[in-house]
Parts: C-alpha cells; structure tokens; sequence
C-alpha cells in the first residue's frame, strides 16, 4: 500500500473521530507500521490537513477541510443556481455561455453552454484561464477583490502580452477596472486570443463576495462592438438574477 493510500485512509478514520485519535490508537485501526505512520503524520501536519493537539497528542482533522468542504458546496449550488439562467442567456445571444469561479488565484471554468454556431468557443469543463489581466472574466475578479490581494497576485502572475491588445501597463489595467465596477461588467476584445470577445459580469452570494463569473463569450465578427453595451447589460441582469438565486440581495 503507498503513502497516499494510507494517507487517505488515515483522513477518512479521522473523519469519524469527534475527539480525534491518538497515534497508537490509528496504528491499530490501519495496521501500519509505526515508522511510516509517524512520517505519514508528519507529512499531513505540516501541509495542514490534520492538527495535533499539544496536550493530549491526539490528532484530529484541521478547518482546512471546512474550507474545502464549503468550497465544494458553493460551486454545486452555483451551477445548480446558474444553470437555468446560462441556458436563457444561450438562447438570448446564440454564443457561448461560461461559468467561472476563482480557486487559489486560478480562474476556473466550471460549467458552459455552447454556441449552436458553427463557428464558436470550445472549451473544456475544469480548464482555467492563464492569466487576470487578459480577459474579462480575469478582470471581474480582480474588480472586487482586495486591493492588497489584486497587487499580489498581479505580481505574482505579471501583465504579459499575449496579443497586440492586451493590457500591459497597471495605469491602464486600473482605469479598466474602474469601468468594470462603474458598469457591473468587464469586456475583452481580443487580449486572450485574436478574433474572440467576451462579455464577464461577477456574481455574489449573501456575504456580497464574489463567487463566480458568468460571461458570453464569441468569435469578433459576430460580437461587433456596436453590440458591447447591449450584451454588457443583457449579461449583468442574469448574473444578478444567479445572484439573488443563491440569497444575495442585488
């Protein structure tokens, strides 16, 4: 049996321990030789899955799985909220409808509806965006989030040119933000990929944080910048609309 597998069963026993469990007691209930337990221990510590406590020696799950578990929970009830909504939006503009959420600064896609256009975007449930600054859905994020945490992550990922459009300088990417909050939607023209728009407006929940991301996404001959203003509005409303439907008030 590998590490990771004794690893698991060691999280799982510990699930149904309310008071946790000391190290003989999960030596027998595994049957793992206590060299490896030890180091196994170790290793769950230290990455913060499982605390142990100072005084009695027991070890017991840590509020890290709270946190995944509340994780879990938003995105289900998300795309169970969004998906009625992303179907009308579908229907409304024939592009690509996309549900995004930010996990450990990384934008996330976690469902879509395509275009019944023979010409559209495809992309896979579970990919994420590269980069923030380079695309609407990147830039609602950024918008809401905390000024610290935005110059952090910025700097961490930087502001690289992926195509002639895209935002380079902070001034600038800054006045973008601006407008995104001003008009409760972001738009891309052309700075993730030449030929592709996308429309991005933020969704909250009852905390007012933001979530998620719902935005339409098109190839440039068919979403004409005449039309920016018109989806911008069209994709707010339903974003409020998935807003309201998991208790947010908007």
């Amino acid at each position: 049996m590998s590490s990771l597998e004794r690893g698991l069963d060691i999280l799982d026993l510990l699930a149904s321990a309310e008071e946790g469990m000391g190290f003989s007691e999960i030596a027998r209930a595994l049957v793992i030789p206590k060299p490896s337990l030890a180091r196994i221990l170790r290793t769950l510590v230290a990455k913060g899955f499982i605390s142990r406590d100072v005084i009695t020696k027991r070890y017991r799950l840590s509020p890290k799985f709270i946190r995944i578990g509340n994780v879990l929970l938003e995105r289900i009830d998300l795309r169970g909220a969004a998906r009625e909504v992303m179907l009308s939006l579908s229907y409304a503009t024939r592009e690509t409808v996309e549900l995004t959420t930010l996990d450990r600064d990384q934008l996330i896609l976690i469902d879509q509806i395509e275009s019944p256009e023979g010409i559209r975007l495809h992309q896979h449930i579970g990919s994420a965006y590269p980069y923030f600054h380079s695309n609407a859905v990147g830039k609602v994020f950024l918008t809401y989030m905390d000024p610290q945490k935005r110059r952090n992550v910025l700097k961490k990922i930087g502001l690289p040119q992926i195509t002639e459009y895209t935002i380079t300088d902070i001034d600038e990417l800054e006045r973008d933000l601006e407008r995104v909050r001003e008009k409760g939607y972001a738009f891309e023209d052309q700075e993730l990929r030449l030929g592709l728009r996308r429309v991005a407006s933020p969704i909250f929940n009852h905390e007012k944080r933001v979530i998620g991301c719902l935005s339409v996404a098109g190839p440039s001959f068919r979403m004409d910048l005449r039309k920016k203003d018109e989806i911008g509005q069209l994709v707010r409303e339903k974003a409020k609309e998935v807003s309201r439907r998991i208790g947010a008030e908007v």
